[in-house]
């Protein structure tokens, strides 16, 4: 049995994913909003280096919610509204320059969850999207937390942690690193409780495991700072379109 509590307050994120009793996602500390649940990264994914972009001619400011850069967009840390039982909405006028909207919906079976996510555009705009699942590495049940996880190239980073547009071998981790040419799903398995699989429509995935008691696996439609790179951009009435699902396995 599995039981989903999703936070539309809470900045539209999956709060609670219980499978068979088991609370798989961490829990949320104090007011830090990074770390914790599953939170949808919209209208962009990652960092944006100096939270700053130029867009059809013109620079445009982000705020800078982790400086110096921008990061996850801004659902994370808005208020979404409810629409129907599993489905929240987000109107993005005035949270940043280009307005649009993003709706996101949430089913749970006894086998996975299954989230999707629209973004629309009112004007031209570029944009990104993405899920940011927090996992804990040790569950009230079974051994701590092991990654099963092949990428064919990761994305190179500088001295700020900004991929740069090269794609380089993946080295040994622990990473905070973007990859991409992901050819089986990665699992999260703990060994003595059982496993997860994520699947998702996205091909970029981030993976950060730096933290001892925390583990993220993110799909995510491009690597951080695509908006200084060669951005999606949607015109108006246009639509991204993204999915994530997990499903779980039981030892």
């Amino acid at each position: 049995m599995a039981l989903v509590r999703l936070d539309p307050e809470g900045g539209g994120r999956i709060a609670s994913l219980e499978v068979d009793g088991v609370e798989l996602l961490a829990p949320r500390q104090g007011d830090d909003r990074l770390r914790w649940g599953c939170y949808p990264m919209v209208p962009w994914a990652g960092r944006v280096r100096d939270g700053q972009f130029i867009f059809d001619g013109e620079v445009h400011k982000l705020e800078l919610d982790l400086p110096p850069h921008a990061i996850h967009g801004v659902g994370y840390r808005t208020a979404w509204n409810e629409v129907e039982t599993g489905v929240v909405r987000l109107d993005l006028d005035g949270l940043w320059p280009f307005g649009g909207w993003v709706e996101q919906r949430v089913e749970v079976s006894d086998q996975s969850l299954a989230v999707a996510m629209s973004v629309q555009a009112t004007q031209m705009m570029p944009v990104m999207a993405g899920w940011h699942p927090c996992f804990q590495r040790r569950l009230s049940r079974g051994d701590e937390a092991e990654l099963e996880f092949s990428a064919g190239y990761m994305w190179s980073r500088d001295a700020v942690g900004i991929p740069t547009g090269e794609r380089v071998p993946v080295p040994p981790g622990p990473w905070d690193d973007c990859f991409g040419d992901i050819a089986v799903p990665p699992v999260v398995r703990w060994p003595g409780f059982g496993s997860i699989r994520l699947e998702s429509n996205m091909t970029s995935w981030v993976v950060y495991d730096q933290e001892p008691d925390l583990l993220c696996v993110e799909p995510q439609s491009d690597a951080p700072d695509a908006f200084n790179r060669n951005p999606v951009i949607l015109e108006p009435g246009e639509t991204l379109d993204a999915w994530m699902r997990i499903s779980w396995e039981l030892e």
